[in-house]
């Protein structure tokens, strides 16, 4: 499956008219990264959206107390970058976890797709309203008492099985360590620990030196959905 049709077929691009999914690729480009090279910056000025093609990204957020913190990770098939449709600087951080490749729509050629046809708007909406739904899941997961449901639900959005159809096919391997899922699930090393191993056993993830990867999803789901 070619780039194009890769990025229509998943996630945002998906939900969209296919005219509309056309028009933005054939006017974006690609851009490769190494790993651990920065994407952009909390504050940098919006350039665009990026489609992730190949690879990884993880999200970091800077609070005033804290960070940067690793909260999420973008996988291929995944948009962000949504502050250019507003004019407004970067708010996260995002880095690639390995050698990735992205697409980028620059802001200049969001103007003339939506200047040709201003009805192009709503679709570009679509974007923020998919991430904002993201971004809330994740902060109603941490709200869930129980620690395996916590780190079940933590893996399911990380993996992209937790809101996203069409679902990844698995494995999928997740760039982060222990002591980033930890953080993430507000939990300690000890407690992810003993879960991870749990999992494990039940055949849902494995688990590699600064890697995790899910093996069998709909196990952790059955998790999320215990009684307890």
């Amino acid at each position: 499956m070619d780039d194009m049709r890769f990025l229509m077929a998943r996630g945002w691009l998906s939900l969209c008219e296919p005219s509309f999914a056309e028009s933005l690729l054939q006017r974006s480009r690609v851009q490769v990264l190494e790993a651990g090279e920065p994407l952009f910056h909390p504050t940098d000025p919006s350039s665009g959206l990026y489609g992730v093609l190949s690879g990884g990204l993880g999200v970091s957020f800077v609070v005033p107390e804290f960070g940067p913190t690793l909260a999420h990770l973008m996988l291929p098939g995944s948009w962000l970058g949504e502050t250019a449709l507003v004019r407004r600087a970067r708010t996260v951080g995002v880095h690639a976890t390995r050698m990735s490749r992205v697409v980028l729509l620059a802001t200049r050629e969001i103007d003339a797709i939506v200047a040709q046809d201003p009805r192009r708007w709503p679709a570009f909406a679509l974007l923020a309203v998919i991430n904002g739904q993201l971004a809330m899941g994740a902060a109603y997961d941490l709200m869930l008492r129980d620690a395996r449901q916590r780190c079940a639900a933590t893996l399911l959005r990380l993996g992209g099985f937790r809101h996203n159809v069409p679902r990844p096919s698995t494995p999928v391997e997740l760039d982060i360590t222990q002591a980033d899922l930890a953080h993430m699930t507000n939990l300690s090393r000890n407690s992810i620990g003993a879960i991870l191993r749990l999992f494990r056993a039940q055949n849902c993830v494995d688990i590699d030196y600064g890697q995790l990867v899910i093996t069998d999803p709909e196990a952790l789901r059955l998790v999320l959905e215990s009684k307890g």
